[in-house]
């Protein structure tokens, strides 16, 4: 394996990774070669074999941009990472000014790359979407130019500010307010579950938000992306694997010298003994005072126990502490506080420097990985016993199918976590404390002020706090079973058992360090409704059996709501029935009559309907050119009635249609072809007598009744 430069910029290298339509992705330009010596076209170490697949992303082609951020493992440290942010674009050909043989599709897919040493992922991205936005807009591939010049005064920034390089760098484009925004009180749930190490497969498409919401989330433990994240993606596999590099001759190399010491330590015990050999006499002496120091010692060590008790400044196991113990606080103790008072709480403890209880908390080494983006020629790596936990995001449909390699999937797109194991799901309960500081959060989060409350810093500080409490509790003496129970004491368990903890509790701080912090959990205090709302209300989101009431009561309500729906309209229908005429009203009661042979003279109780049109015409001078129809239903008992009655109903407003002149000519047509209608009528209909011919009655006022 080469030997790695002697001076190494923040910026390793720049890339172009295309698709081709035969070769699949491929590293197109490096700047510098990715293999030393070459051209640096078409070529990738073997050890970064399937790089081109975690700069163009599976399902990018349903994208016209995308921005990808990503883990390799070091190709010369087997305990340093580095870190890739790709720029994803994709174009119609149209746009190219030069096109070359092997562009056969209507669009072109490339990613401009870049390869750095620092974990400042959203800084990089900044910068390098302005590149590949001017690299796609000169139409023109092959003038890699731009990207030379850009790695060079990207370097010149970065080695002019390394010295003096601001915390927030490493924080730039990992919005946190989108992410508490948008998970609610499940970002909570998201950092605890972090802290755990579980094998965690979060999916999304694109790609972006979900790699902001893995590197927000490490962004929340404090000191991690400035100093925890050198080992994300190193793992020293139990076989050789084609994506990882192969390390077998510097682990030979360990291995040997490490051989070599227990060698030389076992000569050099061998040497001391054969100085001092002992006589039968003198090693009775010694094992005879070996006796007396252990027997002082054991007495000792009972009255220690007896004076002294639960000895704080006792450097045991974090699993052996007694957490019962009686010197302590009162269990049943409450403190009654206000919102404000537990804000200022909080605030102790995010005043607290971190580098003071010697964060971070290394969550990703030694084999727990924290991959942003995975695709899936990686899927084998998560299978070796050597990776012990994980997160990594993905857009490749199969890792979900894959169930046994995730003991939590994260679903981006809906905002909810799928754990299968049910111990698993109780530890990520958030309890009433819980939720209430979560709650504290939003409400600063959703109206921010700059700088200040709900601000990205200010949200950092909160989960500063918030850590600093939890470890607190966790090696505190004096905790109570009551506080274990303010941060859910599964999940308290169940840290404490990590390795991250494990290596964290054997630095930690002197005793004395933590009993100068406010004890417990920031926002204990007594119960009130809004508490028993948020717990409710969280209940019902996240557990299985509040998934089934909801699910229940939706189906509920579609069935409650199509059934009124029905009925409204069966009434509708009714109602209608009632007050609308049939269509065959106006043939049905002379039909009637004349089939029963009746001439003119219709019973009382017989139930058929007339319709009775009215044209009116006005002669006075201010109504000159307004005319009026009526149209009403009557029966037959009406039709007896005297004309003056007709008139009067004819007067009425409603039913009343202005139609203008055309009403004088009608009523002047329908005067003069009145015997006409008359005798057609009595022709028409036999079986009438001479009553029906008065249907059509002229009346002075010159207006026409039409029954």
């Amino acid at each position: 394996m080469a030997s790695e430069p002697e001076n190494k910029p923040p910026i390793l290298h720049i890339l172009v990774v295309g698709f081709h339509h035969k070769l699949g992705c491929q590293v197109e330009f490096s700047h510098p070669p990715l293999i030393s010596g070459s051209t640096g076209r078409n070529e990738c170490p073997s050890g970064w074999k399937y790089l081109p697949t975690l700069a163009l992303p599976d399902g990018s082609h349903n994208f016209a941009e995308d921005t990808v951020f990503f883990n390799l493992p070091s190709l010369y440290e087997p305990a340093e990472s580095i870190y890739g942010v790709s720029c994803y674009r994709q174009i119609r050909v149209e746009k190219l000014k030069i096109r070359t043989a092997d562009l056969t599709r209507s669009t072109v897919q490339k990613s401009v790359c870049i390869l750095a040493r620092l974990p400042i992922y959203g800084y990089i991205e900044v910068k390098l979407a302005l590149i590949a936005d001017a690299f796609f807009d000169q139409g023109d591939f092959s003038g890699t130019e731009l990207l030379a010049k850009a790695y060079q005064q990207l370097n010149a920034c970065l080695q002019d500010d390394e010295s003096r390089r601001p915390l927030r760098h490493f924080h730039v484009g990992l919005s946190l307010r989108e992410i508490v925004l948008h998970w609610r009180h499940k970002t909570l749930m998201l950092f605890k579950l972090m802290l755990l190490q579980r094998r965690v497969v979060c999916f999304g498409s694109p790609v972006r938000q979900m790699c902001v919401l893995i590197l927000g989330m490490a962004s929340l433990v404090p000191r991690l992306l400035e100093k925890g994240f050198q080992e994300v993606a190193c793992v020293r596999t139990s076989r050789p694997l084609s994506p990882m590099p192969d390390f077998t001759d510097s682990l030979q190399r360990e291995a040997q010298a490490e051989a070599e010491a227990e060698l030389e330590a076992v000569a050099s015990v061998a040497a001391a003994t054969d100085e001092q050999k002992l006589t039968p006499e003198s090693a009775t002496a010694v094992e005879g005072e070996a006796e007396e120091l252990a027997l002082v010692s054991s007495a000792a060590s009972a009255g220690e126990e007896q004076v002294s008790g639960d000895d704080t400044s006792t450097r045991s196991t974090p699993n052996s502490q007694s957490q019962d113990s009686s010197n302590g606080r009162n269990s049943s103790l409450t403190r009654e506080a206000s919102v404000d008072t537990l804000a200022s709480n909080l605030a102790a403890l995010c005043a607290v420097n971190p580098d003071e209880y010697r964060a971070p908390v290394s969550i990703f080494a030694s084999g727990n990985l924290c991959l942003p983006y995975l695709s899936l020629p990686y899927m084998d790596l998560l299978s070796d016993p050597m990776v012990l936990s994980y997160v990594i995001g993905t857009s490749n449909v199969l890792f979900q199918q894959k169930r046994q390699l995730a003991d939590v999937l994260v679903d981006i797109e809906a905002a909810n976590l799928d754990a299968h194991d049910p111990e698993l799901r109780r530890q990520l309960v958030l309890s009433t404390e819980d939720l209430r500081y979560m709650d504290y959060i939003m409400k600063h989060v959703q109206s921010p002020k700059e700088d200040a409350e709900g601000s990205e810093y200010w949200i950092r500080e909160q989960f500063q706090g918030y850590i600093l409490a939890l470890l607190r509790t966790a090696v505190a003496p004096d905790a109570t079973p009551k506080d274990n129970d303010h941060f859910n004491a599964h999940f308290m368990g169940a840290f404490k058992r990590t390795q991250c903890f494990q290596e964290w509790y054997d630095v930690r701080p002197e005793p004395e360090f933590f009993e100068a912090l406010p004890a417990g959990h920031p926002f204990a205090g007594t119960l009130s409704v809004a508490d028993m709302k948020l717990k409710l209300a969280q209940t019902m989101q996240n557990s299985e059996s509040g998934r089934k009431i909801n699910q229940a009561v939706n189906t509920t309500s579609r069935a409650v709501g199509g059934a009124i729906s029905q009925a409204k309209g069966a009434f509708s229908s009714w109602w209608s029935s009632i007050t609308t005429a049939p269509p065959n009203a106006t043939n049905a009661g002379p039909a009637t009559s004349s089939s029963n042979g009746q001439e003119g003279d219709v019973s009382e109780g017989a139930a058929a309907q007339e319709i009775s049109v009215t044209f009116q015409n006005h002669k006075d001078v201010e109504d000159l050119d307004v005319a009026g129809v009526s149209i009403h239903l009557a029966g037959q008992e009406e039709a007896h009635e005297s004309h003056e009655s007709q008139s009067v109903s004819c007067d009425k407003p409603q039913g009343i249609v202005e139609i203008g002149r055309e009403a004088e000519l009608l009523d002047k047509t329908a005067q003069s072809e009145e015997p006409k209608i008359a005798a057609a009528s009595q022709a028409g209909r036999p079986g009438c007598g001479g009553d029906v011919a008065t249907s059509a009655v002229e009346r002075s006022s010159g207006d026409v009744f039409i029954v």
